[in-house]
Parts: structure tokens; sequence; C-alpha cells
């Protein structure tokens, strides 16, 4: 079983930071993260969610799908986005493209170091234009495989070789 390893620390600040998003952070984006962190371990990876006080379980049917393919999620907790992921992440991935334009509108202006994570839509990377909800739904296996999909070609295209 692959355990999440603890979340970043100041020590490892040279290191690629991901930063994964969906609308709750209980279903897409802590599976992302979770899948990430098994595939990639030369980055520090993180999930949050755009409609979300934080605090919260991924989803029990998230759990249950991620641990199936032997990654543990469970300890995670649902964060928001905050103004500082700007700056502290080199890369920001939606599930969708309208997500994607409404964190590039939530951007902080007037500061630099605002302007350092590239966001983009993980959808792509699975050749799809977004990775549904499977929130109150039984997708979560056809999500899994998605976001699966999307991180082995983000690191294909675009991480291999930064490692």
């Amino acid at each position: 079983m692959f355990t999440l390893p603890k979340k970043p620390t100041a020590a490892s600040a040279n290191k690629m930071k991901i930063l994964f998003v969906c609308s709750a952070n209980v279903c897409r984006s802590p599976m992302a993260e979770g899948i990430m962190r098994q595939l990639y371990s030369e980055a520090e990876i993180d999930s949050a969610g755009l409609h979300t006080g934080g605090g919260n379980a991924p989803d029990p049917q998230a759990v249950a799908c991620a641990f199936r393919h032997g990654i543990d999620i469970s300890a995670l907790r649902s964060r928001p986005v905050f103004a500082d992921d700007f700056a502290e992440f080199n890369l920001i991935l939606t599930m969708d493209e309208d997500s994607a334009e409404y964190l590039e509108l939530r951007r902080p202006q007037g500061d630099a170091r605002y302007q350092k994570a590239k966001i983009e839509n993980l959808a792509a990377y699975a050749g799809v234009s977004y990775i549904p909800n499977p929130y109150g739904s039984s997708n979560f296996e056809n999500v899994f495989a998605l976001l699966e999909t999307a991180c082995k070609k983000l690191i294909q295209e675009n991480l291999a070789s930064k490692a």
C-alpha cells in the first residue's frame, strides 16, 4: 500500500510544486494528489478546492477507489485555494477549462510573485475537455482512470526531463 508522505516542508523549497484543484477538494483533486504522489515523488503535490471552507475528509468512495489502486488518501483534508498558492506552486491543474479561467481571474495582481504558477486544465492531458465530478455517483473508477492517464501524460510531456 502506498501511503502518502507528509505535506511539504521548507527544506524542499527547490522542488517542483504542483497543486490539483477541483470544486470541493473531496473527490477529484485528492485522488489526483494521491496518484501524482505515487507516480512522481520528485515533486511536492497538494490539492485544494474552489468552493470549500476546508477541513473535510475525502469522499468515502474516493478513498475506497484510491485504496483499490494501492493509494491511501484517507488522511488528506480539504482546503480552499489561497492567494499565496499562485506564488508557491509552479503548476496549478484544474479539472476543466472553466475552472482554469476562474483561477486566472482570481490570481492576485500587482505583485510579480503571484505570476509564478502556470494554470492548466488537467483534463487536456487525458484527451478530454473536463474530468467529471463523481460526487454522488458510482463513476469513481472512470474518474480515477482519467486522472491517472492525465497524470502519466503530464509527467511524460512536461516533467520527466525536470526530475
